[in-house]
């Protein structure tokens, strides 16, 4: 605890280079004696915004070091970590306020931990996106054995203190949350780089500009600048620091059987940070234990997002956060720059400036799941020429992945050719739809040995069902009447 007068202080407070001589009379003066208490003059100086509580403390149990690093003046700490501690700070000579991110110094003599540290500052450089903090320096200061970080300050917060005042938001700014981060994590993906690390508090929400990602600290460099995937090799001892540290990434890829640094995973846990925002709710347990958060159970019971659960989401917008948690790799959002477009048009449709899921007569589209060619080629003409959009495919999972990234109006599902598959498909997009309140119809043709499937789908009032042969007429009769139109439309 220091003894010093305020007068005795004041003379400190300016040899330290805390504030000039200057400064430091307007503080004397407005106290009105170099005799008062040494408090007396330090609130005066926090009042008049020259020194922060932080500073202050530090000068009262009279350290003389840890206030400047790099040739920043270190203000306030602005949160802490197991990795390292976040500063406010400035640049004395320019006033620009930054942030400075400093290793813990119990890990400051792990050789591994620094190169982790280091390498986290290195890629951010390579990283200059809006939505993305910006890495201005990384460096190491030898005679306090101190390395840090130096980058933009963000005025706001992160998303989970956010969230802890707010409890819950509402989808059309939860849209908007999404759309800049996708936009950050597709830059970053065209670079090579993975975030690794999508959670709440690496969203960064700027008071005075766009939502920012930040801590790439995980970032993985497993897939290539075009996004392709793939594995490389990696040092033993690096993996099983970096899966200590992103056992849910480690958690989900283990249950998918997905390559480490898959691309999709942070669309994932994108999908799941937005679960979180909407409902206020975590769609993910988090046990003590790294044995159960590993555990396959943790990701196969999550619950779906419902209307229910998030107030006033629109189907679109539960469909999209579907899409971007689907367990299985394959059947999610697949790059950062698909997903940006896709919350795009969610944001369009729910400004009502997206013509999305219109029924306008003749512009209704048509998904045909049909593995003879022959028949593909006969009713795609006809149907295109009662001005139906016409889509085919062979494969019935292609309707599911099609369905899941934009519905459409009308299915029919060829089952006599494309068997228990297609049937499969077509009962998963029925239920699906039905679900998540799709105004999606369907039409199943069977032959005579899949009669039995008929009562089968009897559940979904949108579905009906065409035994062969099947005449173009009555399929097109059919059609209208999904549609809601009179067959001589």
């Amino acid at each position: 605890m220091s003894t010093l007068d305020s007068g005795a202080m004041a003379e400190n407070a300016a040899r330290l280079g805390l504030v000039s001589s200057h400064q430091a009379e307007e503080g004397l003066v407005e106290i009105g004696s170099r005799n008062a208490p040494t408090q007396d003059f330090l609130r005066a100086m926090e009042r008049k915004g020259y020194l922060t509580p932080f500073q202050t403390s530090k000068l009262v149990r009279g350290d003389i070091d840890g206030y400047f690093l790099g040739g920043y003046r270190m203000l306030y700490k602005i949160a802490s970590g197991s990795f390292g501690r976040v500063y406010r700070a400035d640049d004395p000579s320019s006033g620009r306020i930054i942030a400075i991110k400093v290793l813990r110094q119990k890990m400051s003599k792990d050789k591994h931990k620094i190169e982790l540290f280091m390498r986290e500052g290195k890629l951010g450089m390579t990283l200059r996106h809006p939505n993305i903090v910006e890495i201005l320096a990384v460096n190491h200061e030898s005679n306090t054995n101190q390395y840090y970080i130096v980058m933009e300050f963000i005025e706001g917060g992160n998303l989970r203190d956010f969230l802890y005042i707010r409890k819950k938001l509402p989808p059309a700014e939860v849209l908007r949350i999404l759309e800049d981060t996708s936009a950050g994590l597709a830059h970053a993906f065209s670079k090579g780089l993975t975030h690794r690390d999508m959670k709440l508090t690496n969203v960064l929400l700027s008071s005075q500009g766009p939502i920012k990602l930040v801590d790439f600290g995980l970032a993985g460099e497993q897939i290539g600048a075009g996004g392709n995937l793939g594995r490389v090799g990696e040092d033993k001892e690096k993996a099983e620091v970096t899966v200590d540290r992103t056992v849910d990434y480690a958690g989900l890829e283990k249950v998918t059987d997905a390559p480490h640094g898959d691309p999709r995973s942070d669309i994932f846990f994108l999908g799941c940070l937005a679960y979180e925002l909407v409902s206020g709710l975590s769609p993910l347990e988090y046990p003590r234990s790294m044995r159960e958060r590993m555990s396959a159970r943790r990701f196969e019971s999550i619950p779906p997002l419902t209307q229910a659960l998030a107030q006033d989401a629109s189907p679109s917008f539960l469909r999209l956060i579907e899409n971007m948690m689907a367990l299985q790799p394959e059947l999610r959002i697949q790059t950062a720059a698909q997903l940006f477009e896709r919350v795009r048009e969610a944001r369009a449709e729910a400004s009502g400036t997206s013509q999305a899921g219109a029924k306008k007569k003749g512009q209704a589209t048509i998904f045909l799941v049909e593995s003879d060619e022959k028949l593909q080629n006969v009713l795609r003409a006809k149907l295109k020429q009662e001005g139906f959009r016409v889509l085919i495919a062979a494969d019935p999972m292609r309707a599911v992945e099609r369905f899941r990234q934009s519905s459409f109006d009308v299915l029919i599902v060829d089952a006599a050719t494309t068997g228990e598959n297609g049937y499969y498909v077509f009962e998963k997009i029925m239920d699906d739809a039905q679900r998540q309140n799709i105004a999606c119809g369907g039409i199943l043709m069977l032959n005579n040995d899949q009669s039995a499937w008929q009562k089968r789908i009897a559940d979904f009032p949108a579905a009906a069902t065409l035994m062969q042969p099947v005449k173009y007429k009555q399929l097109l009769q059919a059609i209208r009447s999904q549609l809601g139109e009179s067959a001589d439309e």
